[in-house]
């Protein structure tokens, strides 16, 4: 006969049960949606779970307030139906040491409800936000035309000619975008984007640009605000920078 002692075999099972509570008091990730919106103070508030960064109760996200340049990271722990923990702007961005927090509270299968304090518990903001997993939101800062600066040297007969791109993104959801000639050497005559009957439907989706002429969404560009200029890389490699017009 195995004679077991008593003691040993109290803490061998508190052990083991110590290291399957924790897991069991996390929910699921799979209990929240990709993505939830809210309208707050006239602007698109949203809100994306990242699944593909998510590994067991540890959670990333990232929320856009609005525009392009009020984008967080948010980093946090899951049990039951909250997400707890801390947001930043991304690193390179933010040059704040202050530790925010945030609190996001599963409501129903469909809401959620965001709560932003400081490390004070001060709250900044309680929003609830709705899931739509079939809407992008539009980024705001980028609405408008822009035109890049013509460099010299896009012809080998006229060394003063360079090319010049120019874009336009509508509130409405319509692209225009064209690239021409103009002298480097006299003041800029910009030529609208719009002045050709083309044009295709476009929208962001975490830093990408999507288009489509008819029902196919392709990838057109990616892209990212640097001091208040529009830099755009296409999957070819090709780069572009423009500045928004006045």
């Amino acid at each position: 006969m195995i004679r077991i002692n008593a003691t040993r075999y109290f803490f061998w099972l508190l052990s083991c049960w110590a290291c399957i509570t924790p897991l069991s008091g996390f929910a699921n990730i799979d209990d929240f949606q990709d993505r939830y919106f809210a309208e707050v103070d006239g602007s698109t508030w949203a809100l994306h779970i990242d699944s593909s960064h998510t590994f067991q109760h540890r959670v990333t996200a990232k929320l856009q307030m609005g525009n392009t340049r009020e984008r967080y990271l948010l980093i946090g722990n899951i049990r039951g139906d909250r997400i707890t923990g801390s947001y930043q702007k991304p690193i390179g961005i933010s040059h704040s040491s202050e530790e925010l927090r945030f609190e996001l509270r599963r409501l129903d299968k469909n809401q959620v409800e965001l709560s932003l304090s400081n490390a004070l518990g001060e709250n900044f903001s309680k929003i609830t936000m709705s899931a739509d997993n079939h809407k992008n939101p539009i980024d705001t800062a980028i609405l408008g035309t822009w035109y890049s600066v013509a460099e010299p040297g896009a012809s080998a007969s006229n060394p003063y000619l360079g090319e010049e791109w120019a874009i336009r993104f509508g509130a409405n959801g319509e692209l225009c975008e064209s690239l021409y000639l103009v002298d480097t050497r006299t003041q800029k005559n910009h030529q609208d984007p719009c002045s050709q009957p083309a044009s295709q439907r476009w929208k962001a989706v975490d830093g990408k640009i999507y288009t489509a002429a008819g029902e196919d969404w392709q990838l057109h560009f990616n892209y990212r605000l640097m001091g208040g200029r529009l830099v755009v890389s296409y999957p070819s490699g090709k780069r572009r920078v423009a500045n928004l017009a006045e």
